[in-house]
Order: structure tokens, then C-alpha cells, then sequence
């Protein structure tokens, strides 16, 4: 796991990560990749709006999100 993450981290791409947490509450998460140290990567929690470092050992899976939402230009007048 600790080499996808360090993909996505590179590339640059908002991930979903389906993580489970010390309780064994599953949750998924969709996040900005900061750092990997150590053991945890550090991410920007999108949903949460803030900072959260996670344990790589209990990231189950990630995945790119597809970025659909992107600014359009538009024209006016």
C-alpha cells in the first residue's frame, strides 16, 4: 500500500481511500496526499476540511477521483 500512496502522492490526484480506524470503523475518505512518513501518510481530508494522518497499515485500498467538477470559462455578454 505504501507504494500506491506514494503514486498518487506524486502525481498530485485527490484519492479515495477506504480506511479502517484502531475501533475497526470502516470509513472512506476522499483526500490530497501531503506526506508519507514513516508508517502514516500525512493528508488534507477533503470532506473535513483539515489535516488528518492516517496509519498505512489500515489504508484497505485507494483510488484516483475522477474529477468531474472542474471551472468551465464561460462567455458573457
Amino acid at each position: 500500500m505504501r507504494t500506491e500512496l506514494l503514486r498518487w502522492m506524486r502525481s498530485g490526484r485527490v484519492i479515495e481511500i477506504v480506511y479502517v480506524d484502531r475501533k475497526g470503523m470502516f470509513s472512506e475518505r476522499r483526500v490530497k496526499l501531503i506526506k508519507v512518513q514513516g508508517e502514516h501518510v500525512v493528508a488534507w481530508d477533503l470532506n473535513k476540511r483539515a489535516r488528518r494522518t492516517f496509519r498505512i497499515e489500515q489504508v484497505l485500498a485507494c483510488l484516483p477521483v475522477n474529477e468531474r467538477f472542474r471551472k468551465r470559462r464561460t462567455k458573457v455578454g
